[in-house]
């Protein structure tokens, strides 16, 4: 067993002794524990045996159910549901354009297309400058979107025409790979074609700002839903709804009935027809899109969002607009009023869908959504330790477990020990608004105080002609006469810097980012880190 799962396990059997302590606990503060205790592991980095090939065939036996799904929707919840999708687009595209009358798909918006951020099939590398001067990776079917999105680009087609090239690499499809979800499952991933990938990332911003458009942003979903989420559990009035591998299950049938045509014809042209497994096995694809596909989440999102309008249609519900004070789709992260629960989720199954009864709370004091937990309006979200493996690693998880016990106003000394135990030389404490990796967030900062640092790598971009895009895009970045990019890492490292207070500034208070409250907690207690360790001022 690695060094680093040996902390990890050490770490929660002390955290476990912390949590079993007998004390007199009031209800909010037992349920708080009581989550942390069944959840502390979840997102531990632990080398579980076998977890990829069960990965692998998870996701070979949920392709194969929806090959077999059958969609069974009430005609009038599907005719509903399908109005309030072409509406929408009618609507967005009609404000983009005033000649554009009840044209559902404006195919101009897929100039919105971007590289995206992380591994593609058949491309080396995951920056954009380290993509944008090799040829796309395509399907055939999609090979003459990309070829013309690359000619309608004058920076390509200046490079293309020089080296007398479409720029393009034909492929068969994605390629599917797994990364960690917690200690017991990793889910899979599929690495698409670079130009698919700009494609679909394209109709994924078409599909986001239309999503906008009618109120649901969601770049700034999440902490709705949270607040949905508290007031469902204090109210008792919303309900949560998880759904099992939902972004792998959207079936081809389903999609062809909701969205108008030209729709449904984008995104059977820019999705992948295919993908190889680890072991190069080529699995052609039941589901419309898969998790790493640019435009599943707003997809998703939208045909969610339309399921729920058509159900409360049905009910004697708003005609043409969405109540947002009660209601909330992020993915399929859902919550709706109770009492629309039942016939949501008989809606959802005829969609193919699998409800997962564990993660959807219908009833009593305990709502989540959206990585936030709650019971009757509290928050008792647990916290989670991914890595010990350096000090980086050991202040996130020691941040976390201080903000933790101030919200729940229960100390938990053995584990806070052992982590200020992890750090080799005294304890780094920085100002709150410092990152949890950068050291201690505390208000009583020294004047001049030391803080951890990423240390990023630099590389020089390798082909000058696409040097003034990528510096427009914000891509690249210049010192002296270079221009160069930062690749994502695969671990980052941290270096000890000395710095200091701003001027005008007499500590390291930061109200933005915490309330009073957690900083006199943490305040009182930090003594242990210095009693452990000493102060790194």
């Amino acid at each position: 067993m690695a060094k680093q799962e040996i902390g990890l396990l050490n770490l929660f059997q002390l955290m476990q002794e912390d949590l079993n302590d007998d004390r007199e606990l009031t209800p909010f503060q037992r349920f708080a524990i009581d989550r942390q205790k069944t959840r502390m592991r979840k997102r531990a980095r632990l080398d579980t045996p076998g977890l990829d090939e069960k990965a692998v065939r998870d996701f070979l036996a949920t392709n194969l159910f929806v090959g077999e799904t059958c969609v069974d929707l009430d005609p009038f919840i599907e005719h509903n549901a399908a109005l309030f999708i072409t509406e929408v687009f009618e609507r967005y595209n009609r404000r983009s354009d005033p000649d554009l009358i009840q044209v559902p798909f404006d195919p101009r918006h897929l100039n919105l297309w971007r590289f995206g951020p992380g591994s593609a099939n058949g491309v080396v590398g995951t920056h954009t400058a380290e993509k944008i001067w090799q040829p796309m990776s395509t399907t055939s079917l999609a090979k003459p979107a990309v070829v013309m999105l690359r000619r309608n680009n004058t920076y390509f087609r200046a490079f293309d025409g020089n080296k007398k090239v479409d720029g393009v690499t034909v492929v068969a499809g994605s390629r599917l790979a797994t990364v960690p979800k917690n200690e017991d499952t990793r889910r899979t991933i599929a690495m698409e074609p670079s130009g698919n990938m700009a494609l679909q990332l394209a109709y994924g911003e078409y599909v986001t700002q239309v999503l906008r458009s009618i109120g649901l942003d969601i770049s700034k979903q999440q902490p709705k839903n949270k607040a949905l989420a508290r007031r469902g559990s204090s109210e008792d009035s919303l309900v949560t709804i998880d759904m099992k591998s939902a972004s792998d299950m959207i079936s081809p049938k389903l999609v062809k009935r909701l969205f108008p045509f030209e729709h449904f014809k984008a995104m059977i042209t820019f999705r992948s027809p295919c993908t190889e497994l680890p072991n190069g096995d080529l699995v052609d694809l039941n589901m419309i899109s898969t998790m790493g596909n640019g435009f599943t989440f707003p997809v998703m999102t939208l045909i969610f969002l339309s399921l729920i309008y058509a159900v409360r249609l049905k009910m004697g519900g708003p005609s043409k607009w969405v109540d947002w004070s009660n209601t909330g789709v992020f993915g399929d992260d859902i919550i709706v009023p109770k009492h629309e629960a039942e016939l949501l989720i008989k809606t959802l199954e005829g969609c193919g869908f699998i409800v997962n009864y564990d993660k959807s709370y219908l009833e009593g004091p305990f709502r989540e959504s959206c990585g936030g937990d709650y019971f009757n309006g509290d928050d008792v979200t647990p916290f989670y330790v991914k890595s010990l493996s350096q000090a980086s690693e050991v202040y996130v998880a020691l941040n976390q477990v201080f903000e933790w016990c101030a919200k729940v106003n229960y100390l938990l000394p053995r584990t806070i020990e052992y982590l200020a135990g992890l750090i080799d030389g005294p304890v780094l404490f920085v100002p709150e608004w410092c990152g949890n990796d950068s050291g201690f967030r505390t208000t009583q900062v020294s004047r001049r105080y030391k803080l951890l640092m990423p240390v990023i790598p630099r590389h020089r971009t390798k082909c000058p002609m696409f040097d003034m895009m990528l510096a427009v895009g914000g891509f690249v970045s210049q010192r002296g006469s270079n221009l160069f990019f930062m690749p994502r890492p695969y671990k980052t490292r941290y270096k000890v810097r000395a710095t200091r207070l701003p001027n005008g500034y007499l500590d390291g208070s930061d109200p933005l980012s915490r309330t009073a409250a957690v900083s006199n907690y943490v305040e009182s207690f930090a003594f242990l880190l210095t009693l452990c360790k000493g102060s790194g001022a």
